[in-house]
Parts: structure tokens; sequence; C-alpha cells
């Protein structure tokens, strides 16, 4: 059986990845651990999504949200104050 390919996330112009090292190597030990940081970052990307109006979760963050807000609303309660902070920060002169 061959998987559908994911979308790849599409590059920023004038936005590199600004995430330290130790950043990137926590992400890294998080993911190992049951996927801790991958489910974590799913509703800050939806909410970004949401905001911003640019990019798509992929096929399987998507059912990772759903599932996960059918599970007592997990990822919709983790999204909202994702989604407000981003607001807030977009909308600050």
């Amino acid at each position: 059986m061959q998987w559908p390919a994911q979308p790849q996330p599409y590059p920023v112009p004038g936005v590199a990845d600004r995430r330290t090292s130790a950043e990137r190597f926590w992400y890294v030990i998080q993911n190992i651990a049951f996927g801790a940081g991958y489910f974590a970052k799913i509703p800050a990307k939806k909410a970004a999504i949401e905001v911003t109006g640019r990019g798509s979760l992929t096929g399987f963050e998507n059912f990772w949200y759903v599932l996960g807000c059918i599970a007592f609303g997990y990822m919709y309660f983790a999204k909202v104050p994702a989604k407000k902070a981003l607001v807030e920060v977009m909308t600050r002169p």
C-alpha cells in the first residue's frame, strides 16, 4: 500500500527557521515520547491557519485534530488560547 503524498509546507519568503538548537532538540525528544510534540503542535497550527488564512493541515493532522476534538474537545480547547494569542499579536500596532 502506498500512502498519498503529503503536501509540503511552503517556505515563507524572508522567514527562516527561528528555533534555537535547544528548541529543535526538545521537539525531537517530545516526538520520540509518543509523539507529544507533534500532537501539541496541531492545535496551534490550526489556530494559525484560521487567523492568517494561509496553509492547511495535512491529512494526518486533520485526522488527529478531529479525533482530539471528539475526545473531550482536547484539540479545540488547546486551540482557543493559541488563536487568541495570535490575534492579539497580529492586531497590535
